[in-house]
């Protein structure tokens, strides 16, 4: 699988276009996960295909990492995150399985993906005090879910800096793995505060899609001003422009070009000569001779 730029945004999306109280979320699993990455979706819809997805127990670890006070521009460069970006781009030979959603409308809560596994894997559950930097130095045997809270992130010029240290102690709590165990990290977050307005989180109150996106949807115009150089790119892109179907397609008709290249060539080399074509009369007249 081919994916075109380096970037935290599922599906190429800059922080011009992003809504300003959506935050993203992704899944990286060494496991076969059932995923499907989208632009934007409702925290509800979310959290019924994570329940389809995860009901199999397809791990034995599963990092359930919080993220508060983000938003889709915060992961506009290649520093933001590049630990947690080399496994969302394939990078990590391990991952088998990845997911991303650039925009999700309404609160995801860690709690309720937590009782999701609980429920259906029986999972224990380790807590990790990321504010204070510290995590076990082992694990015990799974299936488990592995706790990871980070403090919000200040709205100062230190959010880069901040966010690229969370993602290499994140990258130090998932060596601490057994290496032959199977785990699924699932990076939850909630939207950045502006404090230019008094409200910005967005509550999803109804199950449809329609409903969800009907509210106070307001485009994040602060983070044009903002915005990064058309240059740089967001992290994690997920569009395909050139898949392993299609180039097996190309493949095959280049293929099928060649042979009908050299089947043309061969049929126009052949030489006939006119006489080839005129009845001989020869033979006939030697015999009426005798």
């Amino acid at each position: 699988m081919h994916l075109s730029r380096f970037g935290l945004l599922a599906l190429g999306a800059t922080a011009v276009n992003a809504f300003r109280d959506t935050s993203p979320f992704f899944l990286a699993s060494t496991s076969e996960v059932l995923t499907n990455s989208a632009y934007i979706q409702t925290g509800t819809s979310l959290l019924e295909n994570l329940s389809s997805s995860l009901s199999t127990c397809p791990s034995d670890y599963y990092v359930v990492v919080y993220q508060p006070g983000v938003h889709s521009s915060d992961f506009s460069t290649r520093k933001s995150a590049p630990r947690l970006g080399a496994k969302m781009l394939g990078k990590d030979s391990s991952i088998r399985s990845k997911m991303s959603i650039n925009e999700v409308a309404g609160l995801l809560e860690p709690k309720e993906i937590k009782g999701l596994l609980e429920k259906k894997c029986k999972t224990q559950t380790t807590t990790v005090d990321a504010s204070s930097g510290s995590y076990p130095s082992y694990f015990e045997q799974g299936p488990r879910i592995i706790d990871v809270e980070f403090p919000m992130l200040s709205l100062g010029s230190d959010r880069a800096q901040q966010l690229s240290g969370f993602d290499g102690f994140l990258a130090d709590v998932i060596d601490r793995l057994p290496p032959s165990s199977k785990y699924t990290i699932l990076y939850i977050t909630s939207p950045r505060e502006f404090p230019e307005t008094d409200s910005v989180v967005y509550e999803a109150s109804g199950d449809s899609y329609q409903d969800s996106l009907h509210m106070d949807l307001k485009r994040d115009y602060s983070a044009h001003a903002s915005s990064p150089s058309s240059n740089s790119t967001s992290l994690f892109e997920e569009y395909q422009y050139f898949t392993p179907g299609i180039f097996m397609g190309l493949m095959a008709t280049f293929l099928f070009l060649a042979i009908l290249y050299i089947g043309i060539g061969a049929l126009s080399s052949l030489e006939i000569p006119y006489a080839a074509f005129e009845k001989d009369t020869s033979a006939a007249v030697q015999k009426k001779a005798q």
